[in-house]
């Protein structure tokens, strides 16, 4: 059985990983939509689908196919194409790295 600390040590990862994911899509802002006003959380579930497969990511392109795979799911997959995301996926990989959640 997991312990109550154990939750609390477990859910604050999970928030900081959501930060860090977070951080990268809504500066990313595909379609510009946070910079033409819309809600922060505007790609939350997005963001989520992401940090939920961050154990997948073990590199640049990894990270490149993780967000392709999320966007064109919830988007224009015509749009979001590994290449597409080729730059954002590097942006993830390289925030990940510094913050020691991948190697």
């Amino acid at each position: 059985m997991i312990s109550r600390a154990d939750r609390k040590v477990g859910k604050r990862r999970y928030q900081e990983l959501l930060a860090l994911v977070g951080e990268v899509i809504r500066d990313w802002d595909p379609y510009e939509l946070i910079a033409r006003g819309a809600p922060i959380d505007e790609f939350g579930s997005e963001i989520s689908s992401v940090t939920a497969q961050l154990s997948r990511i073990k590199s640049a392109t990894d990270a490149a196919h993780t967000i392709s795979r999320v966007f064109s799911s919830s988007f224009e997959p015509q749009h979001f194409t590994p290449e597409a995301c080729r730059t954002v996926g590097e942006k993830l990989f390289l925030k990940l790295q510094a913050h020691g959640v991948v190697e």
